[in-house]
């Protein structure tokens, strides 16, 4: 037997523009359109014609004639269904139907509809926009595209009822949209005229005006969709303006797969709660996810990914299964942006939290985008951020981070060796923990402050740091294993409370009582800050000579003889000396060592030498 061609012309559709079908309307044809000669105030469909008419979305015969008797014809249909969604029937995609040409008269409106995924067409490529449309449709489609449910399909009393037509049929029975051709017979094959077709409409539009606005989660994967709807579980929904951008053409390749939780309001996708991007890129060629929308929660979950325009209102989080590279451009995160260890997707196991420890953690690159606070749990992840980043936590596990950038605060919570390399300027490092942090960072730390007495650091030979605390009851050189080797590059030193000034200032606010730090001072005996010096005559700064200052080993005032094993000093309010002065301390063999102004205290000078120098018969020379 031949196969009967089946008309494909109701798609499920979604609740598109619930609110669109009261308000976007087009303009009257004309005045007058909303009189017709044969539609008289007596007539049974008077009101729904007029109502329909005055908002231009039907209009009649040229001879000023409706003719509510006639049969709808499928084109008719469409414009009508077009016209109370309110799409947009200019800028379409051609939808190639053999017999409707873009110079057709209702091209647009079927384009539109077509485009939305509300109709279709025959299996032969036609539209068939001429043939009558039945019962049967005009009930699935109205249901449809009002988003009308129904609540009990027993309650239908009709007998003659196709069960693929069934709830569309019921959800217009009980909103009384319909009350079928008699008391047991819908005659759902028979055709729909044009005065039961507005019919049909405005008591449907009446159902919605009068029906509170319902609001549910929906959780889906999406696998596909069109610009205007997406079905879910056989249910179509539009979109709210706010999410438009979500589902656009040219996001369906960073879409696909991707997880979705979204808040629907009778119908329309009104927000996205959370979405989880797991469709992957190349090297070569990456996958780019660019929208203007707010959402809760982003979650990247593959590799080679741009997030560009989005604004998450949570976090953001980067899981195990990207090991390359993720981007975000111009996207701002209010929450934070967690580069996270979880093994995402799995149940965990020994097997793949081993697996997981070994995989090398991501590069992440930041253009023109921010984040509340950048958490790092994955091992060997490098930061690129072309913005300041707030501030940056090292988890307990991670060895090993690179930055490049600048960041204004780093918080190391690591507990095993860690390695910070990179190019970054550093407003403040803190570190809590017993470990030993190398800094092989080329740039500069403002504040590097140690809280905890047992923790190691190496300075890389790149490395210029501002302001450097350790606790008390330790010392700089017990602190920084290579201080012998850096300690010009560090300008100032404090033995107490971390600093409090801000970062990028040089600012210090140390405990009461802080002390300066030469490496080796005995806690027991405090040095002396800041002495004041002994007054001597002005000397000339053109002639070399001795002055007097302070040894931070000693409260005694020294001259030319200095002691031994001493290998810090710090020399204040030096008379004859100005910033263009050269002050250096020379040695009885004659090796001179140069002195190096603070940047903290321009009345500060400070030099390193070799431990165990004999300095007896040394002497301050100022050229």
């Amino acid at each position: 037997m031949k196969k009967k061609q089946q008309s494909k012309f109701l798609k499920a559709t979604t609740a598109a523009a619930v609110a669109a079908s009261v308000v976007a309307v087009a303009a009257p044809i004309a005045p007058e359109a909303s009189t017709f000669k044969d539609v008289p105030s007596s007539h049974q469909f008077f009101d729904a014609i007029k109502s329909l008419s005055d908002r231009g979305i039907i209009n009649g015969y040229q001879d000023g004639t409706f003719k509510p008797g006639q049969n709808l014809t499928r084109g008719q249909a469409a414009k009508i269904i077009a016209g109370v969604l309110g799409l947009d029937t200019t800028n379409v995609i051609n939808p190639n139907f053999k017999d409707i040409p873009t110079t057709h008269q209702y091209y647009g409106a079927i384009a539109a509809l077509k485009q939305a995924g509300i109709i279709d067409g025959y299996e032969d490529g036609t539209f068939r926009q001429g043939a009558n449309i039945q019962r049967n449709h005009v009930a699935k489609i109205i249901a449809n595209a009002l988003n009308l449910k129904s609540k009990n399909a027993d309650v239908l009393p009709f007998t003659d009822v196709r069960a693929d037509y069934k709830e569309a049929i019921t959800a217009l029975y009980e909103n009384n949209v319909t009350t079928g051709k008699t008391a047991s017979k819908f005659d759902g094959s028979s055709n729909v005229t044009r005065g039961q077709m507005a019919a049909f409409i405005t008591r449907a539009e009446a159902v919605v005006k009068t029906t509170p606005e319902t609001s549910k989660s929906v959780t889906f994967k999406l696998d596909d969709y069109t610009t205007a709807s997406i079905v879910v579980d056989g249910t179509t929904y539009s979109y709210d303006d706010s999410v438009k951008s979500i589902f656009t053409e040219d996001n369906k390749e960073a879409l696909s797969g991707a997880s979705i939780v979204a808040t629907v309001t009778n119908g329309v996708v009104t927000y996205v709660n959370s979405l989880t991007l797991n469709n992957e890129g190349t090297t070569d060629q990456g996958v780019v996810f660019n929208s203007n929308a707010t959402i809760d929660a982003l979650t990247i979950n593959a590799d080679f990914v741009t997030v560009s325009g989005l604004t998450v209102t949570g976090n953001a989080t980067v899981t195990t299964n990207v090991g390359n590279s993720v981007e975000l451009d111009g996207t701002t995160v209010n929450g934070d942006l967690i580069i996270d260890d979880a093994i995402f997707g799995k149940v965990a196991s020994l097997d793949n939290k081993f697996a997981n420890d070994e995989k090398k953690g991501p590069k992440v690159k930041l253009r023109g985008s921010k984040a509340g606070k950048v958490h790092v749990k994955r091992n060997d992840t490098a930061i690129e951020s072309d913005s300041v980043v707030t501030e940056i936590t090292v988890a307990a596990t991670v060895s090993l981070i690179n930055l490049d950038g600048t960041v204004t605060k780093v918080t190391v919570e690591s507990t095993t060796n860690l390695e910070l390399k990179g190019n970054a300027n550093i407003g403040q490092v803190l570190l809590t923990t017993a470990v030993e942090l190398a800094l092989q960072i080329k740039g500069i730390v403002e504040t590097l402050a140690v809280s905890n007495p047992a923790a190691k650091i190496t300075v890389g030979t790149d490395l210029k740091i501002n302001e450097l605390t350790v606790p008390v009851g330790t010392t700089v050189a017990g602190i920084v294993s290579n201080y012998a080797a850096i300690a010009s590059q560090i300008v100032n030193v404090i033995v107490g409370t971390p600093s409090t000034g801000t970062p990028g200032t040089g600012g210090v606010t140390p405990n009461p009582t802080p002390t300066e730090d030469n490496g080796n001072w005995n806690p027991v005996t405090p040095p002396v800050i800041n002495p004041e010096p002994i007054p001597e005559p002005k000397p000339d700064p053109e002639v070399s000579k001795d002055v007097l200052f302070k040894d931070l080993n000693s409260s005694k005032t020294q001259g030319t003889g200095l002691g031994t094993d001493v290998n810090s000093f710090l020399i204040t309010d030096l008379e004859g000396a100005t910033n263009s002065n050269t002050i250096k301390i020379e040695l009885s063999d004659g090796t001179q060592y140069e002195f190096k102004q603070s940047s903290v205290n321009e009345d500060r000078y400070l030099v390193e030498l070799p431990t165990g120098v004999d300095l007896s018969s040394s002497k301050i020379i100022i050229e």
